[in-house]
């Protein structure tokens, strides 16, 4: 009750028992030690259940289980039932309740938790388009690796608008840069709370249109991740020109439960496909054993790790599943329990943030965990004397017609959350017009299927492409990012996203698989497998010094304008050197040689 009387205000008034029977002589006391009364200005009272669902509706919670209670019968005597057990177990449920939602007397609001959430999805969504935006022409424009024009001038000759959802239908290196260039801008906007709803669209529907074009460059998991969770803020936004207005109407709850729903679904799926893929080292718990010197981009706190212990990372491991498993379980539990599992989700994605690059996704996660802690959690970061002057509590309800608009939307997105869920979890074709309605809807990434590293790789290969100068000298082309030399290891990158030197590690694991497999060959001068391979595209590029490719490598081996008499690419197997093997060579690194391909000469474009 005093949750409620904090919200309340001037509404209503409420007294203990000894007060409330001296007060209202009309009651006996007896009635007042059975139930909570409810007594109106003429005298009028209603007690236990009733009582409940009134005072909510007047205060403004929730109205519907009053509304429910007066006309259903069984309902209410139901309700009655449960309330007189409750009353008569009080003590034990009361110590439950402050385990629970603990001591804390403010009811859960999220006012300013939406506050928080949006204006963070701001910075992700500026960290997301300056990271794109400074690679943007040397991985999809004109003279790039994957050039969109290319892209939208094949599918404008079947696709439509709707199955491609993207600026370039207008075309141009131009507009390219201008999507990123607005998108920066409208989530500067989003930061400083002006008009969040409008700024919000905007982040949105430029992150998209990148996506639609980006190939294979935008198409990792944070992507998709991060348009989903950019739905959910569009569906949450204040109808309001200030995000901080103090006409900002209530939260939407039924949002909230999709944004809990989100990180759940993140969590429990990338633990399920580890389990799903049978993959022998998340089995035996030794997965950690490699993931340190075997993930795309480690920095030095990665060698460190990777040195401790088997125990240790066994162990490690063994938490790993614990918080995926059971973390998404807290998230829909009262407060204590979903601000442990936020926590637990937090310092997962803090370790891995801190010995690997994964450009936003940590940090898009984090944000997804920040929406799961209430005002009241949230005010706990402010000193005491600031907290009365920070808008938190319940605001009106939002109005019909924009109510009604956020069900309908996210009625749909619920429906593509079930059948990405059902399709993950049976892993096969569903019901026909599930499959129509996901593909629908497909282009516009409402909802997305999660699940990282399902499979732990053993191996680190590496690409390591050469020059041939004018004087015949060979030397490798240096990477900002990627293992190359064996003296240096990856710095940290984030939240900037370096997309070929990811790009370039899934090529590696392809075109070992093809050793392996006899697939390809010494003499062989064709690399395309299965399509989504990009040193193809990049030796031409680097073979006709293409300053767009070129501002993607940290140093060209070449005199500025001179270009390669030749080229010729390597597949080294790396790992991690020992503390032993560090003393003694001072390399991060040892690699063995696994293939070396032909010199290869490329006519120069005209």
């Amino acid at each position: 009750m005093k949750r409620y009387s904090s919200l309340a205000g001037n509404r209503l008034d409420f007294a203990p028992l000894q007060d409330a029977a001296q007060h209202f002589q009309h009651i006996h006391r007896s009635q007042f030690e059975r139930a909570i009364h409810l007594v109106m200005p003429d005298g009028q009272h209603t007690s236990g259940a009733e009582a409940m669902c009134e005072i909510q509706s007047r205060i403004g919670v929730r109205r519907w289980p009053l509304w429910i209670y007066r006309r259903s019968r069984p309902l209410a005597a139901l309700a009655e039932a449960t309330y007189g057990w409750v009353a008569n177990h009080r003590g034990g449920l009361n110590f439950a309740s402050s385990l629970m939602v603990g001591r804390v007397e403010t009811p859960s609001t999220w006012l300013l938790t939406r506050r928080i959430f949006l204006r963070l999805m701001g910075f992700i969504y500026v960290a997301a388009f300056l990271s794109f935006g400074h690679q943007a022409l040397g991985l999809i424009g004109s003279q790039g690796l994957r050039p969109s024009s290319v892209f939208m001038q094949a599918v404008s000759e079947h696709g439509t608008w709707w199955q491609f959802p993207t600026l370039q239908w207008l075309g141009s290196d131009s507009m390219l840069t201008a999507t990123w260039i607005t998108g920066a801008i409208a989530g500067c906007m989003l930061i400083l709370g002006i008009i969040p709803l409008c700024s919000a669209i905007l982040c949105w529907g430029m992150y998209l249109s990148l996506v639609t074009v980006g190939s294979v460059f935008m198409q990792y998991q944070w992507d998709a991740l991060l348009l989903e969770a950019g739905v959910l803020a569009i569906l949450w936004c204040p109808l309001t020109w200030r995000l901080n207005s103090v006409r900002a109407r209530r939260p939407s709850r039924l949002v909230h439960w999709l944004v809990v729903i989100l990180l759940a679904r993140l969590l429990f799926f990338a633990a399920l496909v580890k389990v799903q893929s049978g993959d022998a080292s998340w089995a035996d718990g030794t997965a950690l054993s490699f993931h340190f010197w075997t993930q795309p981009l480690p920095w030095w706190p990665a060698w460190i790790v990777a040195s401790l212990p088997h125990w240790m990372l066994w162990f490690g491991c063994m938490l790993m599943f614990l918080v995926e498993f059971g973390a998404p379980i807290l998230l829909f539990l009262p407060r204590v329990p979903r601000t442990l599992g936020a926590i637990a989700i937090i310092v997962l994605m803090l370790g891995i943030a801190a010995t690997g690059n994964y450009g936003i996704f940590n940090w898009l996660t984090i944000v997804l965990c920040i929406a799961m802690l209430d005002d009241s959690v949230l005010l706990m970061l402010w000193p005491k004397h600031i907290r009365p002057t920070i808008a938190v509590g319940l605001r009106k309800a939002a109005r019909w017609p924009a109510r009604c608009t956020r069900w309908a939307a996210s009625v749909v997105v619920l429906s593509l959350v079930v059948i990405t869920c059902l399709y993950q979890v049976i892993g096969g074709p569903l019901w026909k017009p599930f499959n129509t309605w996901n593909k629908t809807l497909h282009p516009w990434h409402l909802a997305s299927r999660y699940g990282l590293f399902a499979t732990m790789t053993a191996t680190r290969p590496e690409i390591i492409v050469e020059a041939q100068s004018q004087d015949g000298t060979w030397a490798p082309y240096v990477f900002k990012w990627k293992a190359g030399p064996l003296n240096r290891v990856g710095g940290f990158s984030q939240p900037d996203m370096p997309r070929l030197d990811w790009q370039l590690w899934f090529d590696a694991l392809s075109y070992e698989h093809a050793i392996h497999a006899g697939v390809l060959r010494p003499s062989d001068t064709q690399f395309r497998l299965t399509g989504r391979e990009v040193l193809p595209q990049l030796l031409p590029r680097l073979a006709a010094n293409d300053p767009a490719v070129l501002a993607l490598l940290e140093s060209s081996p070449l005199k500025k304008d001179e270009r390669p008499a030749a080229l010729r690419w390597h597949l080294d197997r790396y790992r991690f050197t020992t503390h032993e093997e560090r003393k003694i060579s001072g390399n991060w690194w040892s690699a063995t040689r696994l293939f070396s391909s032909p010199e290869l000469h490329y006519q120069p474009s005209p």
